[in-house]
């Protein structure tokens, strides 16, 4: 599973929120959720129907690691 589909399934925990209400406000089948939340590529813009579903904003970072600094 690719983390996003790891921080989604979390966040479902704690607010217990099911696929399928998820698949409802995004206008799909729970299986497309369910199959969205599992694979390694997922896009953009299916991140973001996820996270509007979810009621959150979806912010994606950029940070420099800490065992390779920035030339």
């Amino acid at each position: 599973m690719n983390v996003f589909g790891n921080v989604v399934k979390h966040f479902m925990v704690d607010t217990n929120t099911t696929q399928r209400e998820i698949a409802v406000k995004m206008g799909c089948n729970p299986n497309t959720v369910s199959q969205l939340l599992s694979r390694d590529n997922i896009s953009l813009d299916k991140m973001q129907a996820i996270a509007e579903a979810l009621g959150c904003d979806l912010k994606i970072t950029l940070e420099p690691r800490a065992d390779k600094p920035p030339k």
